[in-house]
């Protein structure tokens, strides 16, 4: 996409709020566009690379800061302090002004761009299947999911859960399953944050295989 060169920028919501994203270029000829949604740690060295990732494939990737509409340039790691403070910072965003954020971002894309979410973004993932004209969603482990099982993607929808998750219970991706039949979910044998190599949860196998299949959902819409 023209402009998009890595590094951050800033970005307007509609309601007035600015934002900075952190952005990174398709590398050679571009394939698609996607949202990275992060987790509670900000835009981390993680969440960096994983645009960098997706990037690598050839998609031009943008993640939106959700939580400047709290405190301005949050970088966190994954210990308890994190955690606690990630948690404080979630509480004081709505989830609606963090979908209004998102809706910038796909329009800084161009409005054409599948959402990838993480944690907080996963959940948030499912709620934009249903509210934002995206070409795709796809949701880690998004333990908000279980309280919008009402909400019906209206574009194609991929969610990946732990088995060991601890913290989003099994009923969840049973849930989902029983209400939404056509959205894939799939179980893998580990924890939360499984995808994040940066925490003790990692589990490469698990991360390797979901990423997969993130991919191939990505190689049939775009």
């Amino acid at each position: 996409m023209s402009g998009i060169d890595g590094g951050w920028v800033e970005l307007p919501a509609g309601d007035g709020h600015r934002f900075r994203a952190y952005r990174a270029a398709a590398k050679g000829e571009e394939i698609g566009r996607l949202i990275v949604a992060p987790e509670i740690f900000g835009i981390n060295r993680h969440i960096r690379s994983v645009c960098d990732g997706f990037a690598a494939e050839g998609y031009s990737v943008v993640a939106p800061d959700l939580f400047e509409r709290a405190e301005r340039a949050v970088e966190l790691p994954y210990d308890e302090a994190g955690i606690q403070r990630g948690r404080d910072i979630k509480g004081r965003i709505a989830d609606e002004d963090a979908l209004t954020d998102l809706r910038a971002a796909l329009d800084h894309l161009g409005g054409d761009a599948a959402l990838i979410g993480y944690c907080w973004g996963g959940s948030l993932a499912w709620a934009a299947s249903s509210r934002l004209p995206l070409r795709a969603a796809v949701g880690y482990y998004g333990g908000d999911i279980g309280k919008r099982l009402d909400e019906t993607p209206r574009v194609p929808t991929l969610l990946h859960f732990g088995e060991q998750d601890h913290a989003i219970p099994p009923e969840v991706a049973a849930g989902v399953r029983a209400r939404h039949p056509a959205v894939p979910v799939h179980l893998y044998p580990a924890g939360h944050g499984f995808n994040c190599d940066e925490r003790g949860s990692f589990h490469p196998q698990s991360a390797a295989l979901a990423r997969l299949r993130t991919l191939g959902l990505l190689r049939a819409v775009f």
